[in-house]
């Protein structure tokens, strides 16, 4: 069976240098010899039942890659609210699988959903897992180790969204070998665009395309000014200029319940920063940043028709990665650009695409959402039956499932 433990000592993970931790494990036991050779060479994985946000979140920035926002505690118990229930394996290297100390050698929060009218449950790791992906061993034990957990727990589908790049066959020959197929769907977004801030602040503006640049300080000149305001107040601000900037674009949003809720969350944990940029008492653009670790997500962003020729939003997306880099952060995510083969003139989003193109980001592009069947006739089921679930669903609640 599972075994569940509960949280154990950890060591605290600053944003600059997160390390891996030492903690007490009991053994996570599978069915067959193949799997238990998986994780017995050297490689444990366990449940973490009772975990507070602290130590979990300490846990996955210490996973290789430093985890993301939304394998964070927080974000976790805000989609419990939503009908998901976490789930939070740990791979352990060491320790003997007897409860001794061991080295956390990757983390991943997977959120579990009835599948109605197929019986059975969808486990998703969303953004997720954290693993040392040229580690095969290390893979192949904890991939296998959830799929165990999933069968046992009634889950027909494991979905995963690993942050591993397109280019890297052996690992996506890895993942093919285990079982996992593309998903008909990129749910978090596929690709995206990071700004690496552990460079001097003059190496990054002179990474900026030139015309980024002259409207930064265009912008700058004209006497605009960037503030941080998460007063109620600026929130409803900030969710009037979004909703006129979605339908003035005429793109596609969540229910702003979902957003709001996802906002009180993540600032209830102390990780959601407002920006606004203002001229002479006017609110012109804002942007919502979460943090994690050493890193910083643009979630959402908007602009007034107000002004726009003094160019806030660059002017407002540079002053907050001055203020993320002032904190320590590395990593500046602007959270999902079209993928290579949409990365042209007829995309909606290409004008977006563009716009943080021109802070001189590295576009990302990962293998997106996986689909692993744990119990193939009901994940056949449940792959057939999806579409018209998620339209049923959208149609009567105004949102998507995930």
């Amino acid at each position: 069976m599972l075994a569940r433990v509960n949280p154990g000592p950890y060591t605290a993970v600053s944003p600059e240098e997160p390390s891996r931790s030492e903690v007490n494990f009991s053994m996570f036991s599978l069915k067959n010899k193949q799997n238990a050779g998986a994780v017995g060479s050297g490689y444990t994985v366990v449940e973490r039942v009772g975990v507070g946000s602290g130590e979990w979140d300490t846990l996955v920035q210490g996973a290789p890659g430093g985890g993301h926002l939304l394998q964070s505690h927080a974000w976790g118990e805000m989609k419990r609210n939503a009908g998901w229930r976490p789930l939070r394996l740990a791979l352990v290297r060491g320790g003997g699988g007897g409860g001794g100390a061991g080295e956390v050698a990757g983390a991943g929060q997977f959120l579990l959903r009835p599948t109605w009218p197929v019986p059975g449950y969808l486990m998703y790791c969303p953004k997720g897992p954290w693993l040392e992906w040229d580690d095969e061993g290390a893979a192949r034990a904890f991939l296998r180790g959830a799929a165990e957990a999933a069968a046992r727990l009634g889950a027909h589908t494991l979905k995963i969204e690993p942050e591993v790049r397109e280019g890297r066959g052996g690992q996506k020959a890895l993942l093919e070998e285990l079982g996992f197929r593309k998903f008909r769907w990129d749910l978090n977004g596929k690709a995206t665009m990071v700004v690496d801030l552990s460079r001097p602040e003059e190496d990054l503006l002179a990474g900026m395309k030139g015309k980024t640049r002259y409207n930064v300080r265009l912008s700058a000149r004209k006497g605009v000014r960037v503030a941080e305001d998460g007063s109620p107040a600026a929130e409803e601000a900030f969710w009037r200029m979004h909703k006129e900037t979605v339908e003035r674009q005429e793109f596609w949003s969540r229910p702003y319940s979902y957003y709001r809720a996802a906002l009180r969350a993540m600032r209830e944990a102390g990780r959601a920063h407002l920006f606004f940029a203002e001229h002479e008492g006017d609110r012109l653009a804002a942007v919502l940043v979460y943090t994690f670790g050493h890193k910083c997500l643009y979630m959402l962003g908007a602009t007034s028709r107000e002004k726009r020729n003094l160019m806030p939003a660059s002017l407002l997306q540079w002053e907050v990665m001055r203020w993320a880099k002032g904190r320590g952060l590395t990593h500046y995510d602007m959270w999902g650009i079209p993928t290579p083969e949409k990365r042209n003139e007829d995309h909606p989003l290409y004008g977006v695409y563009k716009f943080k193109a021109g802070f001189g980001g590295e576009v990302e592009d990962f293998v997106g959402s996986l689909d692993l069947p744990i119990e193939r006739v009901r994940a056949g089921l449940w792959d057939k039956t999806e579409p018209t679930y998620y339209r049923i669903y959208q149609r009567l609640k105004g949102d998507v499932y995930y």
